[in-house]
């Protein structure tokens, strides 16, 4: 029978420990313990020698509980290193080790001043010496709080996924609890008991396996002990594979100590948390390219401080990489008094950004759109030291949408994708100029050149650097367009022919890579900007995932179905044969029929006023269509630029075919399926 002796225990065991980082907190029995060893058939080996004396057969059960630790004791740690480190000046060895026992006895300390049961055995997870080693793993699945993932051999709770550790195991002499009826006091339901194997499939088991073994494969023979210490990335691929990015994940640095042991990165943390300081670079340098890529972006950015002393009007802030770094970058030089790349993060002081902002702006056209965060957590940041107002533009799509003829003339362009984008943009600088805006900053410009967009991943090299020269060649953006039109000027850092020229001479090595200097976010993940994200970690949105305008301001629900309830498929297609009879224009979706009806309105109806050369109907028929490749086969005007694949005016892509786009004959069969419905819509005429 559950006691309410080992309800008071556990609830003292809670109040006492969870403060202190030691959360995880397992009941169950010595007795269900044991039977588990007895009954598990998973190891080679038999698992009985493990099982624990049952101290007096006056009781049916005792109460085993299992003490561990999430992400959270990271911080009480590093506050008891920190005191160790101020009275003794050192970190003597074990330190987690001796953090988990000092508070583990004080608590019992505590049970004895309540009056009540001491433990009667504690066991410790570090120790291995025989008759005292206890299984933590198999006490969690035998109290059926967790999932055993084989391949990986590590355990998954509920809520911390793979990411918790077990310290040790004490034994009370009262009758003991079952885990799952055990509802810590304020939960709505019980914990639900969990199968005792993991969900993954076969392809996971797989890599997992593999990873394993690779891990497995860092261990030194002479020293079966020790694992070299550049080895640790191994050890923690798989956790990461398992749960990546997961949202009670270890730090960056509790994962390194958790892997290395290293004591001195241990103090060097304790001093870089104190101080508010960077410690991406506490264990490895930077790369030579971020040096060189900082001190130039800072270069620009100080040169545009020195032209505007008293600060710039306004900064277009997305809360993307980009304008972070535009809004964030500091004067600090790589050499600090900490060490290479040991910033500070104190904006009061030292990370205080080199350009100034009197306005930020932000559209949010959805509640989930992710852009209105980021930029208010920059906006918190620099509040008070280099940005005094931030804007966050709350507007429907259709709001939006009612700027569509206006964007569309001033653009010269029925492009979906580009008036997605434009819209906010225009929002944004419709509300500069409302606040007297003379003069923002954009971040154009990195995507194209540092390779930020996700099709660069999958790319060898030698196209990675062809498709990113031919996008430097061809790239123009709509920000100073739309501007002329407000009598904005537009700053973009990322577009000086300096910065162009550097980005050029990168690798793909330097361009697209995993985050630094671990990468929680899975083994797969990569991320295009490489360098730019080491090259300036005060950055909020460092690490932050690519997201184009539309998805990060909310119009990319544009084109998830927000215009299917404008047309009947019927009506579409009787718009679309009308579109390609009356004007040659072939209409891809709804969506862009209707950015092309702004388009229409905006040149009176007549494409004649389109300020751009087109080629005839007649051209098209006396000419086989790839016979002029300056020209789009989908709209028939003019392409921006000779080397360009792809219509601004339109929206279609790609144009002509390239050894690039045609790799996997994508554009010849791109161009082949529009060859067949142009014939289509022409037979309806």
């Amino acid at each position: 029978m559950e006691t309410t002796s080992a309800r008071r225990v556990l609830a003292l065991l809670r109040r006492s420990l969870a403060p202190k980082g030691l959360d995880v907190i397992i009941p169950l029995t010595v007795e269900s313990y044991n039977q588990y060893l007895e009954e598990d058939t998973s190891a080679a080996s038999d698992l009985t020698r493990f099982q624990l004396p049952i101290v007096s057969d006056a009781l049916a059960s005792h109460l085993l509980v299992l003490v561990g630790n999430s992400r959270a004791m990271w911080g009480p740690f590093l506050s008891n290193v920190s005191s160790e480190l101020k009275h003794s000046g050192q970190i003597l060895p074990n330190p987690i080790d001796r953090y988990v026992q000092l508070h583990v006895e004080t608590t019992i300390k505590d049970l004895k001043r309540d009056g009540l049961i001491e433990p009667i055995q504690t066991y410790w997870v570090a120790d291995t010496t025989p008759g005292k080693m206890i299984l933590a793993q198999k006490m969690a699945l035998a109290a059926r709080v967790v999932t055993r993932c084989p391949p990986s051999q590590l355990c998954l709770h509920p809520t911390l996924g793979p990411w918790l550790a077990f310290r040790c195991a004490l034994v009370f002499p009262v009758e003991g609890i079952h885990p799952i009826s055990n509802a810590e006091e304020g939960d709505a339901e019980p914990m639900p008991e969990q199968p005792s194997l993991c969900s993954h499939d076969d392809s996971m088991h797989d890599l997992l396996a593999a990873q394993m073994a690779d891990a497995l494969a860092q261990v030194q023979p002479d020293n079966p002990g020790v694992i070299r210490p550049d080895a640790w990335k191994k050890w923690v691929m798989p956790r990461i594979t398992i749960a990546p990015s997961h949202r009670l994940m270890y730090s960056s640095e509790q994962i390194l100590y958790h892997y290395t042991k290293d004591l001195a990165f241990l103090a060097n943390i304790v001093r870089t948390k104190e101080q508010n300081l960077c410690t991406d670079y506490l264990r490895n340098s930077p790369p030579p390219a971020a040096v060189e890529c900082r001190k130039l972006v800072q270069t620009v950015l100080r040169e545009y401080r020195d032209k505007h002393p008293e600060g710039i009007d306004a900064i277009s802030l997305s809360g993307g990489l980009d304008t972070s770094i535009i809004a964030e970058a500091s004067d600090q030089e790589w050499e600090t008094d900490h060490g290479i790349g040991v910033f500070s993060l104190d904006k009061a002081s030292r990370a205080r950004p080199i350009l100034r902002f009197d306005h930020a702006f932000t559209v949010q056209a959805k509640d989930e759109a992710k852009d209105a965060y980021f930029a208010g957590e920059i906006f918190k940041r620099l509040r008070g030291y280099s940005l005094s107002h931030h804007h966050v533009i709350k507007a429907s799509l259709e709001d939006l949408l009612s700027h569509a003829p206006a964007v569309a003339k001033l653009l010269v362009s029925c492009d979906p994708m580009e008036l997605r984008n434009s819209l906010v943009i225009y929002a944004t600088l419709e509300q500069a100029a409302r606040l007297g805006v003379k003069r923002i900053v954009t971040g154009d410009g990195a995507d194209e050149i540092f390779c930020g967009y996700g099709f660069y991943h999958k790319m060898d090299e030698e196209a990675l650097i062809e498709y990113r020269d031919q996008i430097i060649r061809v790239m123009q953006f709509t920000a100073s367009r739309l501007a002329q039109a407000f009598e904005i000027e537009v700053i973009s850092p990322f577009l000086d022919e300096r910065v162009i020229a550097f980005a050029q001479t990168l690798s793909k090595q330097d361009l697209v890579g995993e985050r630094t200097p671990v990468p929680v976010d899975g083994p797969d993940a990569l991320h295009g900007k490489l360098l730019l994200r080491q090259a300036f970690p005060e950055a909020f949105s460092q690490w932050r995932s690519k997201q184009p305008i539309e998805e990060g301001a909310g119009t990319t629900a544009l084109r998830m179905g927000f215009f299917d309830g404008h047309w009947s498929q019927e009506e579409f297609e009787h718009h679309q044969k009308k579109a390609f009879r009356d004007h040659g224009i072939v209409i891809r979706d709804r969506e862009h029929l209707f950015f092309f009806r702004a388009f229409l309105d905006a040149f009176d109806g007549d494409l004649a006023l389109v300020p751009k050369r087109r080629r005839t109907e007649k051209d098209e028929e006396e000419e086989e269509e790839t016979s002029d490749g300056s020209f789009c086969p989908a709209c028939r005007f003019e392409l921006s630029h000779a080397a360009q694949d792809f219509c601004v005016t339109c929206g279609f892509w790609p144009t002509r075919i390239t050894p690039t786009n045609d790799k996997s004959g994508y554009a010849t069969q791109a161009l082949t399926t529009l060859a067949t419905t142009k014939k289509s819509l022409a037979e309806t005429r």
